[in-house]
Formats: C-alpha cells, sequence, structure tokens
C-alpha cells in the first residue's frame, strides 16, 4: 500500500466511526468529480464526501522527501434534517474534529509530530430544489517518503 492509499485508509476509517457515532448517516470516497448536491446519498444525510488528496513534497534530507498530503473532507448537512437549527452545525464539527484531533497519527500512517490540528470552513448552499449548509475540513498528513523505495 503505498503512503497515500495508507492515509485516505485510516481517514475513511475515523469516518466510519463518525458513522458509528451517530454524527453522519454516512460518507462517500471518489477519486472521480461528483456533485453531491444534485444526487443524495443513499444512507441520506448529513453525509461526507471524501475525494484525492492534493500533495506536496519537501526534501527533508539527501534520503527522504516529507509530503503533506491534504485532503479535503466535504460535510453536507440538509436544512430539513437539522434538529436544532442554531447548534447542530458546529455540534457536528466539534465532533468530527474531535475524532480526527485524537487519531492525528492516523493510526501510525502519517508522522505523529508532523500532523497539524484540522482546519473548517463553513459555507450555506442553495439550489433550486434544496437548501444545504456544508463544511470542509482540511487534513494535511504528512509522511516520509524514502528515496528509492
Amino acid at each position: 500500500m503505498t503512503l497515500a492509499q495508507a492515509i485516505k485508509q485510516q481517514i475513511i476509517l475515523n469516518l466510519e466511526a463518525l458513522v458509528t457515532a451517530g454524527v453522519i448517516k454516512g460518507f462517500v470516497s471518489v477519486d472521480r468529480g461528483k456533485d453531491p448536491y444534485s444526487t443524495p446519498p443513499t444512507a441520506g444525510y448529513p453525509f461526507a464526501l471524501i475525494g484525492m488528496p492534493r500533495v506536496a513534497n519537501d526534501m527533508e534530507d539527501n534520503q527522504n522527501n516529507l509530503r503533506t498530503y491534504r485532503f479535503d473532507i466535504l460535510f453536507v448537512i440538509n436544512y430539513e434534517n437539522m434538529s436544532d437549527m442554531t447548534y447542530t452545525v458546529e455540534g457536528m464539527i466539534d465532533a468530527v474534529l474531535n475524532q480526527f484531533d485524537t487519531n492525528f497519527s492516523l493510526a501510525g500512517a502519517a508522522v505523529g509530530a508532523q500532523v497539524p490540528p484540522a482546519q473548517v470552513q463553513a459555507f450555506p448552499i442553495s439550489t433550486p430544489t434544496q437548501d444545504f449548509v456544508c463544511f470542509v475540513v482540511s487534513l494535511e498528513p504528512r509522511a516520509l517518503y524514502t528515496l528509492g523505495t
């Protein structure tokens, strides 16, 4: 398994934990374009969508590169399914952050001391037939790649 695959696998395990905890109803993992607003997820709202990472590479030393794999995870909430319009989004954000903050090394797939805390950006989205509130959780786990392996 490659570095990126191991990191994504651990992110998916954390999303599964959020499903088990009842924070989200499901998630979709795709490596191609997808429009989560026009096709409702099979498990319902709220759900998460994770795609491909953006990768940055820094020379750590003459034998290793330090790669940063940025995964932006989109969480989509339908206003109709919100039990409390005032506090639901903030509670979900905290639950998601707690999940990833307590698993910051992604079970060793990322270099523990090199994983910055997750960042969040929230925003509303409207289509002609639906209103959503969304937030993106950006994770930037880092992993060492030994040159020539």
